[in-house]
């Protein structure tokens, strides 16, 4: 079996932040509250549009409701890119694959790394804005934390089959697309994907050699 596309996971993959829900919490200083959110999710007790609608109506209540689009998309620009993801792309291109992201991040970011990638298509949890484009609370939960549903649906869309999909993934919010895929590729060393990865790679360059060596039957 042949990769004919490679999906990546964003935040800490193809960033040098491992989340930008964080970062905007602390950007904001709402940080110590939102702490509070994500432990009620892990632990059941708010469903994950709750969460989304909590954690947005925090950055709402430190402005005033006064934040809007290009405020977040400023506080976003600050997140560095991985140095290297041109060169990742123009090689996983000139091999003839398809690239996309899946991200339950945010999507204004992902759109910004979309585009430094030259993916074909993005997916990520979306923010709400009113008629002059002040953030709402809530936003549409496209991605989740399960990715299962989600990488079903983007490798329909890139018209693969998901035996032909490399994921590159981080965390244990991977784990679900991971299990789903022909190639799960665990960046970093997260030992909750043990077991769940195929392959281990340390950095974001190593990426293409991984393809090569699946080319050419060696991995």
């Amino acid at each position: 079996m042949k990769v004919k596309a490679v999906i990546f996971d964003v935040d800490g993959v193809l960033t040098e932040v491992k989340s930008s829900w964080g970062f905007v919490h602390e950007a904001l200083g709402v940080a110590d509250k939102a702490k509070k959110y994500a432990e009620m999710f892990r632990k059941g007790e708010i469903s994950y549009q709750d969460w989304l609608r909590l954690d947005t109506g925090l950055w709402v209540e430190a402005t005033n409701g006064q934040i809007t689009r290009w405020d977040l998309e400023r506080v976003l620009s600050r997140i560095p890119l991985r140095s290297c993801i041109k060169d990742v792309s123009v090689c996983i291109h000139r091999m003839g694959k398809r690239i996309a992201l899946l991200s339950g991040g945010i999507d204004l970011l992902v759109a910004r790394v979309a585009d430094a990638i030259g993916a074909d298509l993005w997916t990520a949890n979306m923010l709400s804005f009113d008629s002059r484009w002040r953030l709402v609370p809530g936003g549409v939960a496209a991605v989740g934390v399960n990715k299962g549903r989600a990488i079903k649906l983007l490798a329909g869309e890139l018209g693969v089959r998901l035996e032909e999909v490399l994921y590159v993934g981080d965390s244990e919010w991977d784990s679900e697309a991971m299990k789903l895929v022909g190639f799960p590729v665990a960046l970093g060393d997260d030992e909750s994907l043990n077991g769940v990865a195929k392959y281990r790679i340390k950095r974001l360059s190593e990426v293409c050699d991984l393809l090569r060596k699946i080319e050419i039957g060696e991995a």
